[in-house]
C-alpha cells in the first residue's frame, strides 16, 4: 500500500495568497462604494467555503485510509497494487469532494487553488476505483500546470494508478517521460519508488531493486520503512544476508506495531535460512513473549516448528506442528502445519500411512489456502502407493504359498502371477522416482524385476528406467544398463530408442532373435525349463510375426511332451490362434486343439512336429566404430525429452 503525506498546512497556504488579493480588493472599495463591498465579500465566501469544505471532507477520508494502511498486518510488495476498498460510505463522501472541487474549477479556474483542487478530483477517483478518471485528472493537472509545486505528487499518483490498471509499461514510460530528475527535487523518491515497483512487476528485479535503494536514501520515516520492506523481499531470492539487514532496519526505524513485528518474523525466516538457527529462534521466542496478535502469533510458531525441522530437531518440531495445529484450528497456518507435518513423515521418518493422514487433514484444514490442492495430490500419490504395496504383499504371499504347497488344490496361473507382480514392483519404482523422491526405494524394485523376473514383460521398461536414473548418479553405469537392454531385448521399442538417441548400436556382439530361438531348442532335452524362459524373451519382442508363433507353439510343445503340463500347453497353443490365426502353426495347433472340425479320413493320423532350429539368416558385419569413438563423437542426447511413458 502508499503512505499518504499530505501536510494540513499546505491547505492554509493559497488561502492565505488568495487573503492577500482580498486586502486589495478592500483598498479598491474605498473608491467604488458599498456595493463593490457586498459582492465582493459575498464571492470571497463561497470561493473559501467551498474549498475549505472539499478540504476539510477530503482529508477526513484520507486520515481513515492512512489508518487502514497502518493497520495492514501482512505488507507485501505483491500487493502494492491491489484495490484499496474504500468502505461505502467514505466513497460517497468523496463525491461530495469532486462535486465541490469541480465547482471551484468552473467558476475560479484561475485562482492559486486550481491545481489543489484538481489533485483532490484525481485522488478522489483513485480513491473510488475509478482509475479512467483518475487518470485523466493527474494527465490534465501534469500538463496545465508544469510548474506546479503538485507536479510530482501528480505524476506519482499517475504512476500509481496506471499500475493499478496492470499498465506497468505505461507507467515507466510516464517516468521517463515527465519526471524531473534534480537534486534539489525532494519528491523524488516517491517517483523512484513506484518506478521501481513497477520494474518489479515487469520482472525486471536488479532494476527495481537499484531504484528502490535512491527511493531509500531520500525517504524519512514510515515512507523509508516501508521501502526497506519491500527491499527485503526482493532480496529474498537473491542475497539472503541483504535480505535479513533490510528487514532488520525496518524494524527499527518504523513505529507501526505490526510492520515491525512481521519485519521481525521475516528477519528470522532469513537467519533461519542463512543456517543461523539459534538466533532465529530466540528472535522467534521473543515475539512469543511480547503478547502479539494472534494473527502473528501462529505465523510465529508455524515458523518456529520450520526452523526446529531445518536444525534437525525433528522432535520438537513436531510438538510444534501439532501445538500449532491444535491451537489454531481451521487457518491457513494449521494448513501448512499438517502439510509440513506430513512432509516429516513421508521424508524424515518414511511412514508413509502416517504422511497420508496428515495431507488428508492439510487438505481438509482450510479448504481456500493455495496448499490444499498440493495435499489433494499428495494423497492421491500416497493412495496410489498404499495400493500397490498391499497388491504386492498379497500376490507375494499367494505365490510363496503355491512353493511352499506344490500339491495344493489352489488353480491360479503361476506365470501370470509372477507377471503381475513384476508389474507393482515397476508401479513402485515409478511412483518412488516422479512422486517420492526416493531414488534409492526405485532403483531397488527394478533391480528387483531385472533379477527375479527377467523374462517378464515390464523387464525392457525397467531397464530403461534405471538407465535413466543412472545417468545422473553414474553415466557410465548408466551406458552398461543400456547395453543389457539392446542386448537382452534387441527388438523392444526402448531398446530402439536408446539405439536412437544414445549411440550404442553395434558396440558389442549381441545374440539376434533366431541366435535365441536356436538356443532354447538346444535346451529342450537337457533344461526345458530354461529353453521356455528363452522362448519367452522372444515373445516379448516385436519381432517377426513367424518367429513368435514358432515361439509360443515350442512353448506349447515343451509344456505338452516335457513337462507334462497340459493347460499350459493349452494355453500357449490358444495364443497362436488369437495372435497369429494365418500361421502355419495355427494349421497345426488347430487340429490339436478342434479335432471335431477336422474331416475324417482313412489317411494316418499326423503327429504333432517337433520344434525345429530356425535357419541362420547372413548377418552384416558390425560396425567397426569403437566405443571409444563414440565416446568422442557423442550424438545428441534427446531421450530425455522423448521418455516413453506409459504411466
Amino acid at each position: 500500500m502508499f503512505i499518504l503525506n499530505y501536510s494540513r498546512n499546505h491547505k492554509i497556504k493559497p488561502l492565505l495568497h488568495r487573503l492577500k488579493k482580498f486586502s486589495a480588493t478592500i483598498l479598491s472599495i474605498i473608491f467604488f462604494g458599498c456595493s463593490i463591498w457586498k459582492s465582493a465579500t459575498s464571492e470571497f465566501n463561497a470561493y473559501f467555503n467551498t474549498y475549505y469544505n472539499a478540504k476539510v471532507i477530503f482529508e477526513q477520508v484520507e486520515e481513515v485510509i492512512q489508518n487502514r494502511t497502518f493497520s495492514e498486518k501482512f505488507l507485501s510488495i505483491e500487493k502494492f497494487d491491489a484495490e484499496l476498498q474504500l468502505p461505502p460510505n467514505e466513497k460517497n463522501k468523496l463525491d461530495d469532494v469532486i462535486k465541490k472541487c469541480s465547482k471551484i474549477l468552473q467558476y475560479y479556474i484561475n485562482t492559486s487553488i486550481s491545481d489543489d483542487a484538481l489533485l483532490m478530483i484525481g485522488k478522489s477517483y483513485f480513491y473510488q476505483d475509478n482509475f479512467t478518471g483518475a487518470e485523466r485528472k493527474f494527465a490534465e493537472l501534469i500538463s496545465t500546470f508544469p510548474n506546479s509545486k503538485l507536479y510530482d505528487e501528480a505524476l506519482y499518483y499517475l504512476m500509481l494508478t496506471l499500475s493499478k490498471e496492470k499498465k506497468y509499461n505505461d507507467a515507466t514510460i510516464s517516468f521517463q517521460a515527465k519526471a524531473k530528475i534534480e537534486q534539489k527535487n525532494k519528491n523524488l523518491w516517491k517517483l523512484y519508488k513506484i518506478y521501481g515497483l513497477a520494474k518489479f512487476k515487469l520482472g525486471e528485479i536488479d532494476s527495481a531493486i537499484h531504484y528502490l535503494n535512491l527511493a531509500s536514501k531520500q525517504a524519512k520515516g514510515e515512507d523509508k520503512a516501508e521501502i526497506l520492506f519491500y527491499l527485503g523481499e526482493l532480496n529474498e531470492k537473491i542475497d539472503k544476508t541483504e535480505s535479513a539487514k533490510f528487514y532488520y532496519e525496518t524494524s527499527k526505524l518504523t513505529k507501526r506495531t505490526n510492520l515491525k513485528i512481521y519485519s521481525l518474523i521475516k528477519y528470522a525466516t532469513q537467519q533461519r535460512e542463512l543456517g543461523n538457527y539459534k538466533l532465529a529462534e530466540r528472535v522467534l521466542h521473543d515475539l512469543l513473549y511480547s503478547n502479539i496478535d494472534k494473527d502473528y502469533e501462529k505465523r510465529v510458531y508455524l515458523e518456529l516448528a520450520r526452523n526446529y525441522r531445518m536444525a534437525g530437531e525433528i522432535d520438537l518440531a513436531i510438538q510444534t506442528y501439532t501445538y500449532l495445529d491444535t491451537t489454531y484450528k481451521r487457518t491457513e497456518e494449521s494448513a501448512f502445519g499438517y502439510f509440513e507435518l506430513a512432509q516429516i513423515y513421508e521424508n524424515e521418518i518414511g511412514n508413509y500411512d502416517s504422511a497420508k493422514v496428515f495431507y488428508e487433514k492439510a487438505r481438509l484444514e482450510f479448504p481456500q489456502s493455495k496448499i490444499s490442492n498440493e495435499a489433494q495430490r499428495k494423497v492421491e500419490k500416497l493412495n496410489e502407493y498404499i495400493r500397490h504395496r498391499t497388491s504386492l504383499a498379497k500376490n507375494d504371499s499367494i505365490l510363496n504359498f503355491i512353493k511352499l504347497n506344490p500339491d495344493s488344490s489352489v488353480s491360479i496361473n503361476v506365470d501370470s502371477l509372477k507377471d503381475q507382480i513384476a508389474q507393482t514392483k515397476y508401479a513402485l519404482a515409478w511412483i518412488f522416482y516422479t512422486s517420492l523422491n526416493k531414488i534409492d526405494s526405485a532403483i531397488y524394485y527394478l533391480n528387483e524385476i531385472i533379477k527375479n523376473h527377467p523374462q517378464s514383460s515390464i523387464a525392457p521398461r525397467s531397464y530403461y528406467l534405471l538407465g535413466t536414473i543412472y545417468e545422473d548418479i553414474d553415466s557410465s553405469k548408466s551406458r552398461e544398463i543400456y547395453k543389457e537392454l539392446v542386448k537382452n531385448f534387441p527388438e523392444s521399442e526402448f531398446a530402439s530408442q536408446v539405439i536412437k538417441f544414445i549411440g550404442i548400436e553395434g558396440n558389442f556382439k549381441k545374440d539376434t532373435l533366431t541366435e535365441l530361438y536356436n538356443k532354447a531348442i538346444s535346451l529342450i532335452d537337457e533344461d526345458p525349463n530354461k529353453a521356455i524362459e528363452i522362448l519367452y524373451s522372444i515373445c516379448n519382442h516385436n519381432s517377426n510375426s513367424n518367429l513368435k508363433a514358432k515361439a509360443y507353439y515350442a512353448i506349447g510343445w515343451i509344456n505338452e511332451y516335457k513337462l507334462k503340463n497340459f493347460a499350459k500347453a493349452v494355453e500357449h497353443y490358444s495364443a497362436i490362434l488369437n495372435n497369429f490365426p494365418n500361421s502355419e502353426y495355427a494349421k497345426i495347433v488347430e487340429r490339436k486343439l478342434n479335432p471335431e472340425k477336422q474331416e475324417a479320413t482313412p489317411q494316418t493320423k499326423q503327429s504333432t512336429p517337433t520344434p525345429q532350429p530356425e535357419k541362420k539368416q547372413e548377418i552384416k558385419p558390425a560396425s567397426k566404430e569403437t566405443e571409444e569413438e563414440l565416446e568422442d563423437n557423442p550424438r545428441v542426447r534427446e531421450r530425455k525429452r522423448r521418455r516413453i511413458d506409459d504411466n
